[in-house]
């Protein structure tokens, strides 16, 4: 089963939405309101940028090149078999699945159905004692 489908998804576009609108008011309250801007404004531009960037190079892209399947999961030119999983370490928002000194990065919510993925991905693990 190939889990491959990093999408804008509804968090992540929820996220891209809110920080679009925020840009937007900014904007308009710079244009409109004919004054100086003042450092903690642009502290506030920079933050939402870093923000802005992050979630959507980062998360969508680097997502985009990792593959879950019923054999493997890969990211890049790293493939780690399931049978090979040593450990795992998960959060609400992605998993860290390791064997020996490779170790991958699985973003849930960067993904079409992040619910499935997770439940895919644990059924795939070995069981711990």
């Amino acid at each position: 089963m190939d889990k491959n489908y990093a999408i804008l998804n509804k968090p992540l576009s929820f996220v891209i939405l809110m920080l679009g609108m925020t840009f937007g008011v900014l904007n308009l309250q710079l244009v409109l309101g004919g004054e100086e801007q003042s450092i903690w404004m642009n502290a506030l531009y920079g933050f939402l940028a870093f923000v802005g960037i992050f979630v959507s190079l980062f998360w969508v892209f680097d997502s985009k090149n990792t593959r879950v399947t019923g054999e493997y999961v890969e990211k890049g030119k790293n493939r780690i078999h399931w049978r090979e999983v040593t450990s795992s370490k998960s959060n609400d928002f992605s998993i860290v699945i390791s064997a020996g000194e490779k170790r991958i990065v699985v973003n849930y919510y960067a993904y079409r159905d992040p619910e499935g993925l997770m439940k895919e991905i644990q059924s795939r693990l070995p069981v711990k004692d």
